[in-house]
Parts: C-alpha cells; structure tokens; sequence
C-alpha cells in the first residue's frame, strides 16, 4: 500500500512540474534578439517610421519585437498593443 501512495505521489509531482514549466515558458521565444525587420535603412524611412503605430506584445513574448499593425501576437496569442 505505502508503495502504491508514493508512486501517485511521484506521478502528481511530475505532472505539477510540468504543468510549472510549460506556464513559464509558454512566452519564451528561441530568437533573443529584438528584430531589425522594422528598423530603417535610411533617413527617408526614419521619418516615416516615426508617423506610423508601433505595436508590441504586452508579455514581451518576443523580447523587444514591434509590429507596424495591430493584431495578436503569434507566441501567446494576445492582442498587440500601441506603444506610439
């Protein structure tokens, strides 16, 4: 019987740590650089930058990544929001 209980009790634990780390990185991303796909390659684009909506993940899911158009965010799926 005390085998049988410390099994279950082994199983349980597993699965709260599992449980734990999967909630804990579910907003990690592989990429830990911010993107320089909406960087400017000149002057000119700076300036059009500036006057356009910024958006962002409000978890930071993608560490510092920005969108140019609202929508959600392809990591955890909240809606992007407006940082400018």
């Amino acid at each position: 019987m005390k085998k049988n209980v410390s099994m279950h009790f082994s199983v349980r634990l597993i699965a709260v740590a599992y449980f734990i780390m999967i909630t804990i990185t579910a907003c990690s991303s592989n990429n830990d650089k911010p993107s320089t796909a909406n960087q400017p390659a000149d002057s000119t684009s700076s300036v059009q930058n500036k006057e356009m909506a910024t958006y962002h993940c409000p978890m930071d899911c993608e560490k510092g990544k920005t969108y140019d158009k609202p929508g959600q965010c392809p990591v955890c799926n909240m809606d992007l929001e407006k940082i400018n």
